[in-house]
């Protein structure tokens, strides 16, 4: 997939562009729901599948202040749109000219003259233009007098709640993994760089990965998860326009602490995963994390002996979840 951020990048392929339009924020089901159809009904009439978003969010230039915690990476999003077989992400730079475009222009000059497009697709609730005024319907009130077709996407329910990026970070933000999962089709999952620690976990028995996060990401609450960990390698940095392919590596169970260590006087935070039955160097390396299921709390224990007890009854509990999700998946 073609990772672009000027229409002029926009390569020219088939029939002509088919666009869907979103912020795309999690790529959680229902965004999926609206990829999958724009990709089967590109491959349907020869054209090319293009997912129109935004990079930074809208939120993050016109309220900065009240912009929510990110769900992902520019990268991370560009993946996985790659893996449902989206041919182009174009990612336009938000910014207040863009902002103050009026939802005729933006039909008119961008989707339009400039990219040509033969179909649009948007969730019910999706807003463009100045204000946030146009809505689905006015797209397809804007675009049908050009013999534009425009599909209109309903909600995607799941937990008997409409699918959505607020619904991913709530349950995010109070721990429940699982649910968050089940809105996003995937776990919730970050990635960093491993950067040099203080060894302590070593001198215990249980060496981890100092994990440095992205700053403005969304984490959950402190405490000990069960994890998974993919050993991605080397760290790339975008720069487009480039070809996107979702990176994998070896795959590990985890147990992780995120906080900041009471035990051992810790102040800052930590990111820290023990990968089960792993041996060699992880330093310069980055990884992905996916948190699976919140465990405890952290706590202040009474010296490392109590410490190390508690570790070693976390390691027994992560492994058995492990092992019955290992079995339920297969």
């Amino acid at each position: 997939m073609e990772l672009v951020t000027r229409i002029a990048d926009v390569p020219v392929r088939g029939t002509g562009n088919l666009i869907a339009i979103g912020k795309w924020d999690g790529v959680h089901l229902a965004h999926q729901a609206i990829l999958r159809a724009l990709v089967a009904e590109a491959r349907r009439v020869g054209g090319q599948a293009v997912a129109v978003g935004f990079h930074p969010l809208p939120m993050q230039v016109l309220r900065p202040e009240a912009a929510p915690p990110m769900l992902q990476s520019l990268e991370e999003r560009a993946e996985l749109m790659a893996a449902l077989g989206v041919d182009v992400h174009l990612a336009l730079p938000f910014d207040r000219a863009l902002a103050d475009m009026t939802p005729e222009a933006f039909v008119h000059q961008v989707l339009v003259g400039q990219l040509r497009a033969q179909q649009v697709m948007v969730g019910f609730n999706n807003t463009f233009g100045r204000g946030g005024k146009g809505t689905a319907e006015t797209m397809r009130q804007l675009c049908t007098p050009l013999g534009i077709p425009v599909h209109i996407f309903q909600p995607v329910r799941a937990d008997g709640e409409n699918v959505s990026s607020t619904e991913v970070r709530f349950a995010v933000a109070k721990g429940r993994m699982q649910a968050a999962a089940r809105l996003l089709g995937r776990p919730y999952a970050v990635r960093g760089l491993v950067v040099q620690g203080d060894r302590r976990g070593r001198e215990l028995g249980y060496p981890t990965a100092n994990i440095r996060l992205e700053e403005g990401r969304l984490l959950p609450p402190h405490g000990v998860y069960t994890a998974r960990v993919t050993v991605l390698g080397e760290p790339r940095k975008l720069q487009p326009p480039v070809t996107v392919t979702p990176r994998t590596g070896p795959v590990y169970g985890a147990m992780l602490n995120l906080g900041v260590r009471p035990t051992v006087g810790g102040t800052e935070l930590r990111c820290e995963a023990h990968l089960f039955d792993f041996r060699g160097d992880l330093y310069g390396r980055e990884l992905q994390v996916e948190f699976l299921e919140y465990m405890r709390p952290e706590r202040a224990f009474p010296n490392l002996d109590a410490l190390v007890a508690q570790l070693r009854a976390d390691e027994r509990a992560a492994r058995e979840f492990l092992a019955g999700r290992q079995g339920a998946e297969g």
